[in-house]
Formats: structure tokens, C-alpha cells, sequence
């Protein structure tokens, strides 16, 4: 569990190096939150999550690289951590386990993942794009997935309606 007053202070101090498309109207701050919401319920539930769709590329030999990690760090390499549930795949290559803990660590790599693989190659633009992404990969769906499209509903609902806990002084 990661404490939302210490969540909102790293989505705060992260959300504004988010390279978002000039002309935005979205706030970095408040993307990083509405993402953690959908993910760890705004960190309550940062708990190692198994992915199994990770397990069988990491497994199967497909990619090389999550491949390495389940040698160096056997399930942790196919799981989700913190209150963004990040993979280490996605993340540098310093990352461990354990540091997902650390929320500005887990900030900082969310927010190089998201600029350089949601913003830069899949240029996602539209809060909904970068949801989209983030939950699956991408956002160019010909037909959106039904749990993709609700993933994207949830983001978009918890940025309209759930404000960040105002600073702690």
C-alpha cells in the first residue's frame, strides 16, 4: 500500500515531465493519478500481480528480454508492481522488485515508459489513447476490446471526478 497523500505528491511532482502533445488540455499530475486509480485503487492494492500473457513470452523463449529477467528474477519477471502496476520489462534495466515500493522510483519509470512508448511510438494523444495503451500495448484498435474500452471509461471517470488529495503542508 502506498499512502495517497504520498501518491498524489509523486504524481505531482512526476505528471508535469510527461511530455504530453503540445495543445493539451490533460494535466500530468492528474493522468499519473486517474492510471493508478484504474490500476491499484490509488494505491491500495500494490501488490504483485502475475501476468500470464508475460509468463508465456518469458517462458516460451519469444522475448529475449523477459526471458533474462526470469532468469535473474524468476516470477517477478511476468508481474506487475506498484501503485501503477508496472513491468519490469518496461521499465530501465537497474529496476528491481523492491523498488517498486519506492513511489518516486515507480513515478519516474511510469512516466519514462508512458513518454517514450505511449507518446512517442504509439503518439497517443486523447486521455482515452494514452489508456488504452498503457492497459494493452496500444491504442489503434480496429474494434476496441470490451475490457480495453472499460479500462479507458474508468481512467477517464476517475480524472473528471477524483482530485488529487490537496497538498500536505
Amino acid at each position: 500500500m502506498i499512502p495517497k497523500d504520498d501518491l498524489a505528491r509523486a504524481c505531482r511532482a512526476y505528471g508535469k515531465m510527461l511530455i504530453l502533445p503540445e495543445h493539451s488540455e490533460l494535466d500530468g499530475a492528474t493522468v499519473l493519478w486517474a492510471l493508478s486509480g484504474c490500476e491499484s485503487s490509488f494505491g491500495a492494492n500494490c501488490a504483485q500481480r502475475e501476468e500470464p500473457y508475460y509468463q508465456h513470452l518469458a517462458e516460451s523463449g519469444t522475448n529475449a528480454q523477459l526471458t533474462a529477467l526470469m532468469v535473474k528474477f524468476g516470477s517477478a519477471a511476468w508481474s506487475s508492481f506498484g501503485p501503477w502496476q508496472e513491468l519490469l520489462v518496461n521499465c530501465g534495466p537497474t529496476m528491481r522488485p523492491e523498488d517498486f515500493t519506492n513511489v518516486n522510483r515507480a513515478a519516474m519509470e511510469v512516466v519514462l515508459f508512458i513518454n517514450r512508448v505511449i507518446l512517442a511510438r504509439e503518439q497517443a494523444t486523447t486521455l482515452e489513447e494514452i489508456a488504452e495503451a498503457y492497459n494493452s500495448g496500444k491504442w489503434a484498435w480496429l474494434t476496441v476490446p470490451p475490457g480495453v474500452e472499460r479500462y479507458a471509461a474508468d481512467c477517464r471517470r476517475y480524472y473528471d471526478t477524483v482530485p488529487l488529495p490537496a497538498p500536505v503542508v
